[in-house]
């Protein structure tokens, strides 16, 4: 190999995003199943939960000051609970999800700050949103 610290660079990178996932991803349940992929923005950080193996979206959470959701532009459609907090559930834009069992929320996390979790549930079928949302129930955020 020609420039083996390119190799080294790339590893070095992966397991700092891989560090970073832990430091600001929610704990998820163990027995949930699901593992994060996690994205960093300039200003928010977004982490996507899909089962073990798979890239097929559960949820994913968006974690910032500036969510491009806003619960006033769209349908109510439910409540719930995240993280042992209550929220109510909104309708997805439909170019975000052709699933009637989809939905979003936003949580605030620190008002002081305006940092918020917008939260995103793909599902295809009633079992799965129960499954995906029941994950959903007992996550725990990290300090912002």
């Amino acid at each position: 190999m020609k420039h083996p610290w390119i190799l080294s660079l790339f590893f070095l990178a992966t397991s700092q995003v891989s560090a970073r996932s832990v430091e600001v991803c929610p704990a998820l349940p163990p027995e949930s199943g699901l593992e994060w992929t996690y994205s960093e923005g300039p200003d928010f950080d977004v982490c996507r939960a899909s089962a073990l193996g798979s890239e097929d979206l559960a949820f994913g959470i968006y974690l910032g000051n500036h969510p491009s959701f806003h619960p006033e532009r769209t349908s109510r459609i439910g409540k719930g609970t995240v993280a042992g907090r209550r929220v109510a559930w909104y309708r997805q834009d439909p170019g975000d999800s052709g699933s009637a069992f989809s939905r979003q929320t936003l949580l605030t996390l620190d008002r002081k700050w305006g940092y918020v979790a917008h939260i995103w549930v793909a599902a295809d079928t009633e079992q799965e949103l129960h499954d995906r949302l029941s994950v959903l129930e007992r996550i725990v955020f990290k300090v912002p």
